[in-house]
């Protein structure tokens, strides 16, 4: 080292300290670097929203449940319609009731069967349901005075049904099938018909599903996450399905118009949705709409825009 000056030996020791400043200055960057899977993993998923004519809506988070419907509600017209517990084969527990004021009084009728797969008054007396005794051996039950007394059963011929007895959630009749899935594997919680040949499923996953021949075939119409029930009319000639689901932003049950590419809101009923799981049912015709939750009953015109208690 005699060969070096004071002066030499003082330069290099400062370069040699920032040289280790500057390896250490990397070494902690490197040490704080996200890790790239971690990151990918972190960044969040868009998740799609339902659209709404008013608003922008998504999917409530643990509201009601989309569970097979339990209680039904099909109406004849603003005045008239039945509503029923649909009961199950081995526990029973079907019941009927009927109203032609507008549901501000209902007449608690006999049951046709233990079970009920469908309920369907089809003017001021006659109607009919589809369901099942203890044996879960499914027929079509029928009434000409308001369901005082009942016919049947007999075999169902071009009717459509979830299969009464709830021990089939996966399958539905149809009038070219007794064993249809429209969902696959998944549970149908509803099933509206439209027509002899068209009808509207809804899955619990959320997926409405469509048939136009009769059952045979089914295809996605859309997802409509948290959809409680279905129903169908024809508008002009179209036919066109609404649910029953909820949403953020709606604090009750929200009616929505379903289209290929959206799903947009009608209305939203404020109501309290605790121990409705499996009670929400909703029936569209001509000039009303039908929505039952729970114990409570809402009507409306025909545009669906305006709800009311009906008690």
């Amino acid at each position: 080292m005699s060969w070096m000056s004071d002066r030499s030996v003082g330069r290099w020791a400062l370069v040699g300290l920032l040289a280790l400043l500057v390896v250490d200055a990397l070494l902690v960057a490197l040490a704080f670097r996200p890790d790239p899977a971690a990151a990918s993993a972190s960044t969040p998923t868009p998740v799609p929203a339902a659209t709404s004519t008013a608003t922008t809506t998504t999917a409530a988070t643990k509201t009601a449940e989309a569970v097979p419907v339990t209680q039904a509600i099909a109406a004849v017209d603003g005045k008239r319609a039945w509503r029923a517990a649909l009961g199950t084969c081995r526990d029973a527990g079907s019941t009927i009731e009927v109203t032609d004021d507008g549901g501000r009084t209902w007449t608690k009728r006999d049951s046709a069967s233990a079970a009920l797969g469908r309920i369907q008054p089809v003017g001021s007396d006659r109607g009919f349901v589809i369901g099942a005794p203890k044996d879960c051996s499914a027929g079509e039950y029928a009434t000409d005075d308001d369901g005082r007394t009942w016919r049947g059963p007999r075999d169902i011929e071009g009717g459509w049904s979830r299969v009464p007895g709830g021990d089939k959630p996966t399958l539905v009749i149809t009038p070219k099938r007794t064993d249809a899935r429209p969902c696959g594997g998944t549970t149908v919680i509803d099933l509206a018909r439209v027509s002899a040949s068209k009808a509207v499923a809804a899955c619990a996953d959320g997926r409405l599903m469509r048939s136009i021949d009769g059952g045979s075939k089914w295809s996605s119409l859309a997802t409509v996450p948290g959809a409680l029930a279905v129903a169908a009319r024809e508008e002009k000639g179209t036919p066109t399905v609404y649910v029953a689901r909820t949403v953020d932003g709606c604090a009750g049950v929200e009616i929505a118009k379903v289209g290929d590419d959206k799903t947009n809101r009608v209305a939203c009923v404020t109501t309290l949705l605790e121990g409705a799981e499996g009670r929400v049912s909703l029936s569209v015709v001509d000039d009303a709409g039908w929505l039952a939750v729970a114990d409570a009953t809402w009507r409306s015109g025909s545009n669906l825009k305006s709800w009311s208690d009906t008690a």
